[in-house]
């Protein structure tokens, strides 16, 4: 009984919501907004959109930031890698974003990194950073990772108001949150015999 009621009142503490940082960022290969199978790389892909949700996990689910402030954004970093057959273009921020400031950009094998800030914090949200410009030969996928062997001090992270698990202000890939989506596998839908039908009566 004694184990029981330990039980039941470890389960009624999480039930009235521990904060916890689960920051979904992702990437969108056809411009519907979402990550999903749909999202395929290959010859014809000229470019990919990377997103990013402050405050909502890859479920949709609210998220808080464990030290009670705002998960503002005021900046942001990341690290592309493909499995090959990519070439990386220019990274073109989002303008309404207002992310003028360039903290960094890079290319390592087949790692890309991309750095931007600002002075002024936007609001806890779901937003579309930029957009890459890629150059596609062979089918490939493209993932977020947290780290390049090609530049040490690169990492996925973004500025905030809330403090971090570090109390930096920043929240980490890897530390902070760990929800990421790339792209998938197979053959983009835009060069299948349906894709190229529906091309057909697009305009």
């Amino acid at each position: 009984m004694k184990n029981c009621l330990l039980l039941c009142v470890a389960v009624l503490a999480l039930a009235v919501g521990v904060p916890a940082s689960a920051q979904f960022m992702y990437l969108d290969s056809n411009g519907d907004g979402v990550c999903n199978s749909s999202d395929v790389v290959g010859p014809g892909t000229t470019s990919v959109d990377v997103w990013l949700a402050t405050n909502k996990d890859a479920a949709g689910g609210d998220v808080v930031c464990a030290t009670g402030e705002e998960l503002t954004m005021n900046s942001y970093t990341f690290i592309l890698r493909s499995t090959g057959g990519v070439t990386y273009g220019a990274w073109t921020s989002n303008p309404v974003l207002g992310f003028g400031t360039n903290l960094g950009t890079g290319l390592a094998g087949n790692d890309r990194w991309v750095g931007r800030g600002s002075g002024t914090a936007l609001p806890a949200a779901t937003y579309r950073l930029g957009t890459q410009a890629i150059t596609v030969t062979t089918a490939t996928q493209l993932s977020i990772v947290s780290s390049t062997s090609g530049f040490a001090g690169a990492i996925t992270s973004f500025g905030s108001q809330c403090l971090g698990s570090e109390g930096n202000n920043t929240m980490k890939l890897g530390t902070d949150w760990f929800d990421v989506c790339g792209t998938a596998g197979g053959t983009p839908v835009k060069e299948t015999t349906w894709g190229k039908i529906k091309d057909l009566y697009r305009n």
